[in-house]
């Protein structure tokens, strides 16, 4: 489900942004950004691409989660039968586990961080233009 369609079927305050609970597999909390009844067309594409950006991030840690658990899996159970049915995997089996997948997904967290910083930066100049507006807005009150 994308941010956007779990807006509909809340009743929100429309003062606020609400922070959901962490999704289990993406570990990301779900934003769920206020609508005003008077949304301008600058507020809503802002809006929009923040929406986009929230639900890219949490797709990226939810692909790289999932990717994470199911090598885990399968490099314990490799190494239970490397080691025989009494003993069990050490913390240092593991550390060695998560050093060769980060080491193996550097690249791909690398690209996800630039990405991540160029979306961000992206919505600098939009974002002051929105506040701009609702700034004016307070002040035709």
């Amino acid at each position: 489900m994308s941010y956007s369609q779990s807006n509909t079927n809340v009743r929100m305050d429309r003062r606020f942004d609400w922070v959901g609970p962490p999704d289990s597999v993406s570990k990301i909390r779900k934003i769920m950004l206020r609508r005003v009844d008077n949304e301008s067309e600058l507020e809503k594409q802002y809006r929009i691409a923040r929406e986009e950006l929230n639900q890219w991030n949490s797709d990226f840690w939810a692909n790289h989660n999932t990717l994470f658990d199911t090598q885990k899996i399968h490099y314990v159970e490799k190494r239970k039968k490397e080691l025989g049915p009494l003993e069990h995997v050490s913390a240092n089996d593991l550390s060695d586990f998560y050093r060769d997948f980060l080491n193996e997904r550097h690249s791909a967290l690398m690209s996800y961080n630039k990405e991540w910083y160029t979306r961000n930066l992206a919505l600098i100049w939009p974002a002051l233009k929105v506040n701009i507006v609702r700034f004016m807005r307070l002040l035709k009150r």
